[in-house]
């Protein structure tokens, strides 16, 4: 039995949503390289992490709407859906969660650097112990 146009329509709006949240979750694993400066190997692994969850995500949306059935036009929405967002907000996300990591690394570090300053500042202004001299004459 044939699908309906109306369902591969609603089928490839999914895609093209499927498409828009690996758009999204490639951002934030961009953003989280960028924080944490991995090597090069561990980028192997963490790319290949990525990639088994986006494929679990895609293959997860193809069963629940499809029945598992891979069709070019899923490909398709899949890629347009991820173009739509590379093109049109991609770059901002990930520049946005930088920013905002930075940003709260800044505030929740504050506290330590002011009491490791006023450490520093107390052990200059308090006396320093003179070392006593002795003569090899006594």
């Amino acid at each position: 039995m044939g699908i309906s146009t109306a369902n591969q329509a609603y089928i490839f709006l999914v895609a093209v949503c499927s498409g828009l949240a690996l758009g999204l979750i490639y951002d934030i694993y961009r953003a989280v390289r960028i924080i944490i400066k991995p090597k090069r190997w561990f980028v192997a692994i963490l790319d290949f992490l990525f990639w088994i969850l986006a494929t679990s995500l895609v293959f997860y949306t193809l069963f629940r709407i499809n029945g598992g059935e891979i069709r070019l036009y899923i490909v398709i929405g899949l890629a347009l859906g991820w173009g739509i967002f590379a093109l049109s907000i991609g770059g901002i996300v990930t520049k946005i969660l930088v920013k905002s990591y930075n940003i709260v690394r800044k505030i929740l570090l504050w506290p330590f650097r002011m009491i490791s300053r006023l450490v520093a500042w107390m052990g200059k202004k308090l006396p320093q112990k003179k070392k006593k001299e002795y003569s090899e004459d006594a």
